[in-house]
């Protein structure tokens, strides 16, 4: 007798020893049992997860001559035809190679007969998203009104590619990966039954391979028993399927703390002498940087990572050598050389160059973090005391201080100060800084002592803030009165808002809602106002409207720039790393931590 691949030999023969699908085959159990099964059934999921054995499993049971609660007993005749594929009344379709109208016509007259030795007609049609659209449109009257007895089970990993008229009509069980230690349970029981040892460094790295896949897994422990003897460890499974060794990505690690390119060159060298994969070191430098990223957050995290305990606890030490902002950094410059090396017709050098890359990586610091430092060294400094010896700019490191760099995704545009960090990074005009909104508010008459006033400002005292209200209440009416120059007539109880002649649309578009206006100018200015809308040669200038919008709406470049000025240290900062501010859908603020 041929041999039998131990994928299809330890096919499940009822619905229990199915892994890792409890949701799917308690559902389908209980339907039989009750004798309310549904015509048609769409199961989708991931490859090698049991779609296609749940689809016959379901057939067995629908025309077992001895069904036990739910399940096919495997016994009868009708459940060995099916299980060898050789029942007339359970028809399996690949849609791959079927896709045609004239397939599934003749699947819809093949439906019209009656079954033959079980009780009921049965159509698995596998990877069903492969139906062309004119096929779709010739099961759709069948499979709404299917004939007493037939039903249809379909199979897919893509359901978003069928039809909504399809989908309508099934009823849809996702099927998922299996997590690893089902897949591990499992592996470990057919060893067994094959009479192989495995360790647990074996097993745990064909997990890793099998990626939640049942199938998968089942054929790579095929491959591994047919070129081993008796046992099975991680090194036959690493040297069955090409595997770089984990040790090698250990070696790496030393090499980057240690700087030491040579040694890293060196590591690649004897890995293309031996052979090794090249595309396959490369992918695993990601996961390396991965899991030491795992381990430098929480230890307690050594569960997500695939590699013996021993291996663990090195990587361990490893990650205490790295920051957080370094290993982000690190994974995501491994996996732009690995997309390049994949691409690459010079894979070798592409790898070389990625090695030294590492062992020259220089250590990321948020800028927020080294101003918040310059702050605490100058406030640590004696009173009096000057720039250090060779400053020529304060706050500035200089003497032999190495180059910061800007860590990736993080904004090099950092403040001096908590402050400065709330002023920098503040994501809309509703903020606590700028002029406009630290002026406090002002009676009739009175001046605000402000340095920097907007000509609005030095015409009504407080309009800025005003504005800045409004914006916060009602944008819209506050971006309409932006563009207005305010005058303020204390005998007529009044505040006048004078317009150009070009704004009357804008104008109109509020003119209902002045005592919205009243009441909200009232409560800045402590005394009843009406609020006048008119036009005229005194309508606003557009560089006074440009005033009050960078007051009361700045761009975050114009709030950096704003910081700088106040901020001598953090402008010279900036200049020497470039800073930059980030767009607003990058930018996440850095507090520090509360005491």
């Amino acid at each position: 007798m041929s041999y039998q691949a131990i994928a299809r030999k330890y096919r499940p023969e009822t619905f229990d020893q199915v892994v890792g699908q409890g949701h799917v085959t308690s559902t389908l159990r209980a339907a039989l049992r009750k004798g309310k099964l549904s015509h048609a059934y769409l199961f989708s999921g991931p490859r090698g997860c049991g779609k296609t054995t749940v689809a016959r499993l379901l057939a067995k049971a629908i025309n077992c001559t001895a069904p036990k609660d739910g399940d096919p007993c495997g016994q009868c005749d009708i459940c060995r035809a099916i299980a060898r594929g050789g029942d007339l009344d359970v028809l399996e379709i690949d849609a791959a190679s079927n896709t045609g109208v004239d397939n599934i016509r003749e699947l819809r007259d093949m439906a019209q007969y009656s079954a033959s030795g079980g009780s009921s007609r049965v159509f698995i049609i596998d990877e069903v998203h492969m139906l062309s659209k004119g096929a779709f449109n010739a099961l759709l009257k069948i499979l709404e009104e299917p004939p007493a007895r037939v039903y249809f089970f379909f199979a897919t990993t893509e359901p978003n590619k069928i039809p909504r008229t399809i989908l309508s009509r099934c009823q849809r069980f996702d099927f998922r990966l299996l997590g690893r230690d089902e897949l591990a349970g499992r592996l470990r029981e057919v060893s067994a039954a094959e009479g192989v040892t495995i360790d647990e460094a074996g097993l745990r790295l064909l997990v890793s391979l099998a990626e939640g896949s049942m199938r998968d897994g089942l054929s790579l422990l095929d491959q591994v028993i047919a070129g081993c003897e008796g046992a099975i460890d991680e090194k036959s499974v690493a040297d069955a399927f090409g595997l770089v060794a984990s040790e090698l990505f250990l070696e790496l690690n030393e090499c980057v703390l240690a700087r030491d390119p040579a040694r890293a060159l060196r590591l690649v060298e004897n890995l293309a002498a031996a052979g090794g994969s090249l595309d396959g070191f490369a992918r695993g430098v990601v996961t390396n940087f991965r899991n030491l990223l795992l381990l430098r957050i929480d230890p307690q995290l050594a569960t997500m990572i695939d590699l013996p305990p021993d291996r663990v606890e090195t990587l361990r030490r490893h990650a205490a050598g790295f920051s957080e902002q370094d290993l982000l950094a690190l994974i995501d410059v491994s996996a732009r050389h690995f997309e390049r090396l994949h691409r690459s017709t010079q894979p070798r050098i592409v790898l070389e160059a990625s090695v030294v890359e590492y062992c020259r990586f220089e250590s990321r610091v948020l800028l927020a973090d080294l101003a918040r430092r310059l702050a605490g060294a100058e406030a640590a400094a004696p009173a009096g005391g000057g720039n250090a010896a060779g400053s020529g700019r304060p706050g500035v490191p200089t003497g032999g201080a190495r180059p910061v760099q800007a860590a990736p995704g993080r904004s090099s545009a950092a403040p001096a100060t908590h402050a400065a960090a709330r002023a920098v990074e503040r994501p809309s005009y509703a903020g606590t800084s700028g002029a406009g909104a630290s002026l406090p508010a002002v009676g009739a008459g009175s001046v605000a002592a402000a340095p920097d006033l907007t000509s609005a400002d030095r015409a009504v005292p407080g309009w800025t803030r005003y504005i800045d209200t409004l914006m916060k209440k009602h944008p819209r009416l506050g971006a309409c009165l932006m563009n207005g120059l305010p005058e303020r007539d204390d005998e007529a109880g009044c505040l006048r808002v004078a317009f150009a002649a070009d704004k009357k649309f804008m104008v109109d578009s509020i003119a209902g809602e002045t005592s919205l206006l009243a009441t909200l100018a009232e409560a800045q200015w402590g005394q009843p106002l009406k609020v006048l809308l008119e036009y005229g040669p005194r309508g606003q200038k557009a560089e006074v409207a440009e005033e009050i919008r960078q007051e009361v709406a700045p761009t975050h470049r114009e709030e950096l720039d704003r910081a700088c000025a106040a901020d001598a240290a953090l402008g010279d900062l900036v200049d020497l790393m470039g800073g930059q501010p980030l767009p607003e859908s990058e930018r996440r603020r850095w507090d520090p931590p509360k005491r």
